[in-house]
């Protein structure tokens, strides 16, 4: 499922970032389980950066750079949620 919000995504990066965080929380909401969910929410906060550097590019990434871009900051957040489960 997270593979299909980062395409989705990647196709939807000019939208303002509530309607980003909207998609976000859909997927949020139907993840199978609670370790699904803090990744979606931690990859969520992460969002608004990615963005931010988006537009601050002279010349706007192809949907290919947002969707690698994206998907490493999913793995990043599948890691720092699973960091913080262990420290728990």
């Amino acid at each position: 499922m997270p593979a299909s919000l980062v395409r989705l995504l990647s196709t939807q990066m000019d939208r303002d970032i509530d309607s980003l965080w909207t998609i976000v929380a859909g997927y949020v909401l139907n993840a199978g389980c609670e370790q699904e969910r803090a990744v979606l929410r931690h990859f969520g906060t992460e969002l608004a950066a990615v963005k931010r550097r988006i537009e601050r590019r002279p010349v706007p990434p192809s949907e290919e750079e947002i969707e690698i871009a994206l998907t490493a900051v999913l793995a990043l957040s599948r890691r720092a949620c699973s960091q913080e489960s262990q420290i728990s």
